[in-house]
């Protein structure tokens, strides 16, 4: 359960459009809109992912970010991303944490240079 206070971070969600062609029925264009709905999240930093074999991939970052489950987070997806810090943290999976469901766990990664 994550404590009162602790959703201290400002976070933005950018969500995914694309537009599709009339005649061939193709994905012409994706773009991104950032929410218009302010979201506090939780922030943990882990270290790099670690791969199947079980070996650690130093150049990724991985961030878990937790939420009020409502609003414009009970629609985000995985094809959207979510902006912090200047940083686009791409979201790979959302998982609804509590007895109740009332926040999600969402994990993202991030390719440091």
């Amino acid at each position: 359960m994550i404590g009162v206070g602790q959703m201290d971070r400002k976070v933005e969600l950018y969500i995914r459009s694309e537009s599709v062609d009339s005649n061939y029925g193709g994905i012409v264009d994706v773009t991104y809109a950032a929410s218009s709905e302010v979201v506090w999240s939780h922030i943990i930093w882990k270290g790099g992912k670690v791969n199947e074999k079980g070996e650690q991939m130093q150049n990724n970052e991985v961030v878990e970010f937790y939420c009020r489950n409502s609003g414009v987070m009970a629609d985000a997806n995985i094809e959207d991303y979510i902006a912090y810090d200047s940083k686009k943290y791409y979201i790979d999976v959302i998982n609804q944490i509590d007895g109740r469901e009332a926040y999600l766990q969402i994990i993202t990664t991030t390719v440091t240079k």
